[in-house]
């Protein structure tokens, strides 16, 4: 799972998946032998009842519960279920939420076992021993966090986002039930749908792309073009979200091996300077990298364009691939993505600093198909804004 390898292709041991599949949470807990559970959840999820579900399913088990999760956590909240967790003397963490509740639920299976502060091990495999075993459900789709080594954490201080890579964040079991799902709203179903096409397209044009993790960026590729449109406006609509949630999965096996580019590393600095939630800030910035890369990986980007519904038979190879990006923007337009950074009300005056910010992304760097230089993400950021 290491970036070292460009060949290496890892995931998790168990993955529990389809409609209903949520009633299997017991006896998962049995299987990995839990007896004391910290549940890791966030407050919409207490207020709509998904997490008193979850509980009346454990109900014959010790669980105690932590719920100050919010969007893009900060190092300050999985520092606090981080405590919570060893002082609970959990040997077991479920994580039931977007990918905010499931990384601070990996970090805080994995700080129950190692020492120190959450900061000591932001960057890569530096968490030295395996944490508490760890069941993730995910209710959107999605970031694909069930299934990666990765955590994404606000640094406010510094205003920025950094990530934790460690193998001890693997969970031992994932359970997908798009049941789950069928009451997100649909401006979260957008943004969550378009972060999971991010993490497929990204994974495609990896320069750690491979056999395996190009079987599922494309196949998630094409059933988020296929059903993403319908669990944003008909969300009621089960097959859409099980289509939905299985291409998110599908994009988190790819990007959890082939790692994302620079959609991911302008995200980061976007949320940690300006509070933009991460799904939003990857939806508007998606089709501005596709295209400043498109030159780097054409035919891949013709591929995407395939993928995604395209015609490109009678074209150039290189207009072929520019039909990806044209797919990328019809689809955000038809969900309700903005198209511009100035519909996040970003100043121009900011772009120093973002592409300043991104350059030291050296883990979205190394993967990018285009050599990352400070004056082209510069240009991609401008190319964001209204001309």
């Amino acid at each position: 799972m290491s970036m070292a390898s460009a060949t290496a292709f890892g995931a998790i041991e168990r993955i529990v998946h389809g409609r209903g599949q949520i009633a299997a949470l017991a006896a998962e807990v049995d299987r990995l032998r839990g007896t004391k559970i910290l549940l890791v959840t966030d407050p919409g999820l207490v207020r709509v009842g998904i997490a008193g579900t979850v509980q009346q399913l454990l109900s014959a088990y010790a669980v105690e519960t932590f719920t100050d999760v919010e969007p893009d956590p900060s190092i300050e909240t999985v520092t606090a279920c981080a405590d919570y967790a060893r002082r609970s003397g959990c040997d077991l963490v479920i994580g039931l939420g977007g990918g905010s509740a499931l990384d601070v639920a990996k970090c805080a299976a994995a700080m129950v076992n190692n020492p120190g502060e959450v900061r000591d091990y932001l960057g890569i495999e530096k968490v030295p021993n395996p944490g508490v075993a760890k069941i993730l459900i995910p209710t959107t789709a999605g970031t694909g966090s069930e299934v990666t080594n990765v955590a994404v954490l606000s640094l406010k201080a510094e205003q920025t986002k950094k990530g934790i890579v460690s193998r001890h964040l693997l969970a031992n079991v994932a359970i997908l039930d798009p049941e789950l799902t069928v009451g997100l709203p649909a401006a979260v179903t957008a943004a969550t749908g378009m972060d999971a096409l991010t993490h497929a397209i990204e994974a495609y044009v990896s320069r750690f792309a491979q056999s395996l993790t190009d079987h599922f960026a494309l196949s998630a590729i094409a059933m988020i073009a296929g059903s993403l449109r319908t669990a944003v406006h008909n969300g009621a609509d089960l097959a859409a979200r099980e289509q939905m949630l299985t291409a998110s999965l599908y994009a988190g096996l790819a990007f959890g091996s082939a790692a994302t580019g620079m959609v991911h590393g302008l995200a980061m600095p976007l949320g940690g300077q300006f509070n933009i939630p991460h799904g939003v800030a990857n939806s508007v910035l998606l089709p501005h990298v596709m295209r400043w890369n498109l030159v780097s990986a054409v035919s891949r980007y013709r591929e995407i364009a395939i993928a995604m519904g395209e015609k490109v038979e009678h074209l150039s190879q290189r207009d072929g691939a520019e039909r990806a990006v044209v797919a990328v923007e019809a689809l955000s337009l038809d969900i309700g993505i903005p198209a511009h950074l100035d519909d996040l009300a970003i100043p121009r005056d900011a772009i120093a600093a973002l592409a300043r910010d991104g350059m030291t992304n050296e883990r979205q760097i190394r993967p990018n198909p285009r050599d990352v230089t400070h004056d082209g993400l510069v240009s991609i950021l401008q190319g964001a804004f209204r001309p």
